[in-house]
């Protein structure tokens, strides 16, 4: 296990991580160091970090990367956020429909955003196709983004039936909204209840939706994933053939969940167990299952960095691995690194 931690700084194990070539531990570390104590001092040691985890395949740190870059007023940051959108990271997506707004790509984006299960986008696809005449299409992405709980979906598909003359199912997508207190709500509720001649009921609505204030709108491309809690992280010296073999056993189960859970209770458990050394904070995760496991072999002097929510494409590969080969194959006599990159889709082996 790595040695005490020093205050102001992150789990030493993500830091040995990081140097290793880890796309996540990096993107991790100039996350940190980014917002982090004295993050205004560390901007470009953050900036290399993330630097090298967008460039490593890591769609996170592409979009931080953009973030830091517009930030700047450097119009790189649009080729960033495109390939973080590219490789299917929702808030990228967003960012990407905003960018693009009133241009042909914007339908292209939304679509992808609202595919990928993205509820605001669902609804921002539904208003643009309603617009264009496209109803039926509109009201599967305005039932879509309702289904997944943006109640203020509710207010906007109303207006939707109210145009279509469907002033009885506008009622009904709206009532308990603006009973709850939703000014927008009220104002649907009100417009359907005076087309249909309830005009005493309508303008007592109206009253309560002016009461409650003018409509907002909270818009603008949103910040990247936020700090959450702590990353756990644990070194473990093991035989590294009968860990994987271990792992690949699992992989067969629950297209590889059972894999990613086994590696999670691996890392509680060893850093619960670690005797008598206090729990060192490190950098919050985007994830709150985020585990790291060093797995260290030293008997063939390989270490695995191997995150608890590795994809099935990593765990896939690792399991086909031959380690004997890899051994072989090494820079050096010394340590060798076995980090996941995900943009060429290949486990990458660093000599140290």
């Amino acid at each position: 296990m790595a040695g005490p931690k020093v205050p102001g700084k992150p789990d030493q194990n993500i830091e040995l991580a990081a140097e290793a070539g880890d796309p996540t531990a990096m993107r991790v570390l100039g996350q940190y160091l980014q917002t982090g104590p004295a993050s205004c001092a560390r901007q470009a040691e953050a900036e290399r970090w993330l630097l090298a985890a967008a460039e490593a395949g890591d769609p996170e740190a592409m979009f931080d990367l953009s973030m830091l870059y517009l930030k700047r007023a450097d119009d790189v940051w649009k080729s960033w956020c495109r390939r973080a959108a590219d490789a299917g990271l929702v808030v990228a997506l967003r960012a990407m429909a905003l960018t693009t707004a009133g241009t042909g790509e914007e339908e292209s984006w939304l679509r992808r955003a609202a595919g990928d299960g993205a509820r605001n986008e669902m609804l921002h696809l539904a208003n643009l196709l309603a617009g264009r005449g496209q109803a039926a299409e509109a009201e599967q992405w305005y039932r879509a983004a309702i289904a997944h709980g943006l109640a203020s979906a509710r207010g906007d598909f109303a207006s939707f039936l109210i145009a279509q003359d469907r002033l009885a199912e506008a009622e009904e997508y709206v009532r308990a909204e603006a009973e709850a207190g939703s000014g927008k709500a009220a104002r649907r509720l009100a417009e359907a209840l005076e087309q249909q001649g309830r005009a005493n009921e309508a303008a007592a609505w109206r009253a309560r939706a002016e009461a409650s204030g003018p409509a907002s709108y909270a818009g603008g491309v949103p910040a990247g994933p936020g700090w959450i809690e702590v990353i756990v992280t644990a070194v473990v010296t093991t035989a590294l053939v009968p860990f994987i073999q271990t792992l690949v056993s699992k992989s067969a189960d629950d297209a590889y969940g059972q894999a990613r859970q086994f590696i999670q209770r691996l890392v509680r458990r060893n850093r619960a167990t670690t005797n008598g050394e206090d729990t060192p904070s490190s950098p919050p995760a985007v994830d709150a299952d985020m585990g790291l496991a060093i797995v260290q072999d030293p008997d063939v002097g390989i270490s695995l960095f191997l995150w608890s929510n590795a994809s099935d494409e990593a765990l896939r590969a690792l399991s086909a691995l031959d380690l004997d080969e890899l051994t072989l194959r090494r820079p050096d006599q010394g340590q060798v690194h076995l980090v996941w990159h995900p943009e060429p889709g290949t486990w990458h082996i660093r000599g140290h």
